[in-house]
């Protein structure tokens, strides 16, 4: 995994766990990988990495949506 897609995906797995109050399970992380061209603010997470741009990422995290259980 090229290092822009682990840092973008880790950032995307912490924000996750802070605003979702769980882990993001691995089967959840590949399928917003898959699905169609991927989950939108996982691709702008990679996209910020691959920027350094930390703002962008923390803006990006707090805008993640928790799935209903």
């Amino acid at each position: 995994v090229a290092p822009p897609a682990r840092d973008g995906a880790d950032a995307y797995m912490t924000a996750f766990r802070s605003r979702c109050g769980r882990p993001l399970k691995t089967v959840e992380l590949r399928r917003a990988f898959a699905e169609g061209n991927g989950d939108p603010t996982l691709m702008h997470m990679i996209r910020a990495a691959q920027l350094k741009d930390t703002a962008a990422l923390q803006r990006l995290g707090a805008g993640i949506a928790c799935p209903r259980s």
